[in-house]
């Protein structure tokens, strides 16, 4: 029998179903949207205030995923051999997965914080059909992606190390490490720029763009947020709520509107480690 031990305020859709005899335990104000299979035969950790869309699968032996992550619809984790000992999944904070994105867990899989997998973005582990006593290719191992990258529609396959800060281009096949900062694209992926990523902005550079993602949020939503350059320090005017772009930290009432300005921020890649709680924000 599945043992389901659950958080604070976790929701589950219409039609989830939840076997396999593993231990499922869901974090506080984690959601599994209508439709979802989960199948766990070990363990499956699901960190505080996740999303699951609807119709996503999760088949496997050994799952970590932690907080925050958010995924689209008809999303899998699993495929062949997801039963198997030499099967795992690690994933970190704040992972995005797009709609019918596919993570094959054959081999052990390692995903690091801040991970976006867009659309349509495939991991193998494993490839595999024809005879391999017939000179046929046939390929197994794990993969790993480290922090702070962006897949778009990609393609990974077994045996890739993708290092930390890259951008693989929509469409890509990765099929061989990829080193930190770099922007890989094509079919195989080639390195076409290294060391790129992060890159330092100058003052002036900043100032521009962040005057900019606020004339947009105020063309969308109306709202008015000051700015201070010297501190980094943007403010709602309205309910007074600061948000600190140098060091990441949120001061003040949580509501629709603050809700509405964080979403702006996180959209264009920068995140918080605070979330609404009662009216206010409170840090992990």
């Amino acid at each position: 029998m599945t043992d389901v031990i659950k958080g604070k305020n976790v929701k589950i859709g219409k039609n989830v179903e939840i076997t396999g005899g593993g231990l499922i335990r869901l974090g506080d104000d984690v959601t599994i949207n209508d439709d979802a299979k989960i199948n766990v035969t070990e363990k499956l950790l699901i960190g505080d205030r996740s999303s699951l869309g609807k119709r996503f699968i999760i088949r496997g032996r050994d799952i970590e995923i932690g907080t925050e992550l958010w995924s689209g619809h008809d999303c899998e984790i699993g495929g062949g051999s997801c039963f198997e000992k030499t099967s795992s999944l690690r994933i970190g904070y704040w992972c995005h997965l797009g709609n019918y994105s596919f993570i094959n867990t054959a081999r052990p899989v390692t995903i690091g914080n801040e991970v976006g997998l867009g659309v349509r973005t495939l991991l193998y582990t494993h490839g595999a059909y024809q005879s391999i006593l017939r000179g046929f290719p046939v390929e197994f191992g794990p993969i790993t992606i480290e922090d702070n990258c962006w897949l778009p529609g990609a393609t990974v396959l077994p045996n890739v190390h993708i290092g930390k800060n890259c951008v693989i281009g929509v469409g890509a096949v990765v099929t061989q490490d990829i080193p930190p900062g770099s922007l890989a694209v094509g079919v195989p992926a080639k390195v076409i720029k290294k060391n790129i990523y992060p890159r330092e902005l100058s003052p002036e550079e900043k100032e521009t763009i962040i005057k900019n993602l606020l004339s947009i949020f105020h063309e969308q939503t109306g709202e008015k947020v000051d700015y201070d350059p010297a501190s980094g320090v943007l403010m709602l005017r309205e309910p007074g709520t600061t948000f600190d772009l140098e060091h990441l930290e949120i001061r003040g009432v949580a509501n629709e509107k603050t809700e509405r300005l964080r979403n702006h921020l996180r959209r264009h890649g920068i995140r918080f480690k605070h979330y609404p709680k009662e009216g206010r924000y409170v840090p992990w």
